[in-house]
């Protein structure tokens, strides 16, 4: 009876996969064909063509950006015949902003009338910006996409990138790497338009050469620029360090991200240095803690971004490179970037923070730069109006004020200057 029984079930479940699969096919045969079309920077269009829509309730398209981690969807208009569907995505409010070179993952359903659901396959695709015809040059993590006749300036990028993700990855601890795509724009005038731009005074006042979006493992970056290889692999440690400390709550501070991605800089801008040097003689430095947000004035932004990354040679060429790698686990283990830092160095930040201002000096010497607060407080302690003192401390500040002088100068010139700003 037993035997019986198991049979009659293997018969039953056989015959029920044959009449499934007849359905399965027949709504397969149902769909010609369906694919996504990139028209980056202006969105991206959907398209499917079926042989009958007599039964056909909805149909939906889902998709997803890699590196993202959840599916969107969008329900098509029914056509009134029997032509094809077209279905236009726009990408340009921030919310539904897709980075060129981003990896789609998407798929059609379609609802009968009756109540029953059909799923097409899963197909992939990259979406890059429609505007040019892009080639690509690979090598062991990174992809660069670029167009025109610059092939030999793609491959300069991709090996600086290449060498550039192995040492940062060292660095930092990451022992595993996902591709990187990175797109490559012949001049800024190219790439305006997918820029994400994060302020008014951003946009007006300084020029994006390089962005990373480190969600899809994707950097775009002006090819044109002479710093082209300096921003791209600037950007590619912004990824680089996103993966080192992926699975963290908080984040990564800011003066630490933008510090660590001008010590992967290997071009790195001297107008940075020239700033620090100002915001030093005029006591502009800001403390690292208030640095989780760089302000909007051009000039002060450039003071962060130039402390930023002398704060970091200062902690590889002064501690073991383990404590980095430390400190990234800290921040990945969901600890607070205050207990990571005090474990992985032993001192907390202030402490570190003002072991390093001590070190800055002047680029004619090796004498500690003076800064304007010294001489203040010298003046009072001393209380002294005598004749001799105070025509030194007169010619002092007069040098002082020529110094400022000159250096205010110079900062219009690097004001100008093309910059990569995440």
């Amino acid at each position: 009876m037993k035997n019986l029984i198991k049979t009659f079930f293997l018969i039953f479940i056989f015959f029920f996969s044959i009449s499934g699969n007849k359905y399965i096919y027949a709504d397969q045969e149902n769909v010609i064909d369906f694919g996504v079309q990139s028209e980056i920077p202006q969105g991206i269009r959907f398209n499917i063509e079926l042989t009958d829509y007599e039964n056909i309730q909805d149909i939906q398209v889902k998709f997803k950006i890699d590196g993202r981690k959840s599916f969107q969807y969008e329900y098509l208009k029914l056509p009134k015949g029997n032509e094809s569907i077209d279905h236009f995505f726009s990408t340009l409010q921030s919310s539904r902003y897709m980075p060129p070179g981003s990896k789609i993952e998407y798929y059609f359903e379609i609802f009968n009338k009756d109540g029953s659901s059909f799923r097409t396959e899963k197909k992939y695709d990259v979406l890059l910006d429609s505007r040019f015809n892009w080639d690509i040059v690979q090598g062991e993590i990174v992809d660069v996409y670029y167009h025109g006749p610059v092939s030999r300036r793609a491959k300069n990028v991709l090996e600086a990138c290449d060498k550039s993700v192995k040492d940062i990855s060292e660095l930092l601890g990451v022992e595993s790497n996902d591709r990187i795509s990175l797109v490559m724009y012949n001049n800024y005038s190219e790439m305006f338009d997918v820029v994400v731009k994060k302020s008014q005074t951003q946009a007006g006042s300084l020029i994006t050469e390089g962005q990373a979006f480190a969600t899809e493992n994707i950097v775009i970056v002006d090819g044109g620029s002479r710093s082209a290889l300096g921003v791209s692999t600037h950007e590619i440690t912004h990824i680089i360090v996103a993966r080192a400390t992926k699975d963290s709550y908080t984040g990564v501070p800011l003066w630490l991200n933008e510090g660590l991605a001008e010590y992967g800089n290997i071009e790195p801008d001297s107008g940075y240095d020239r700033y620090l040097e100002w915001a030093v003689d005029t006591n502009r430095l800001f403390p690292f803690s208030s640095l989780n947000r760089f302000p909007g004035n051009p000039n002060l932004t450039l003071v962060a971004y130039g402390q930023s990354r002398s704060f970091i040679e200062y902690l590889v060429k002064q501690y073991p490179k383990q404590n980095m790698k430390n400190l990234m686990k800290g921040i990945s283990d969901r600890k607070s970037f205050d207990d990571s830092f005090l474990a992985a160095y032993g001192k907390n930040l202030n402490d570190i923070e003002r072991d390093w201002r001590s070190t800055l000096t002047s680029n004619q010497s090796s004498a500690p730069i003076i800064k304007t607060e010294n001489i203040e407080v010298e003046s009072k302690e001393n209380g002294t109006c005598g004749e001799g003192r105070m025509g030194f401390e007169t010619m002092l500040i007069i040098i002082l004020i020529f110094t400022i002088f000159v250096k205010k100068y110079n900062l219009n010139y690097f004001k100008r200057k093309k910059i990569g700003i995440t």
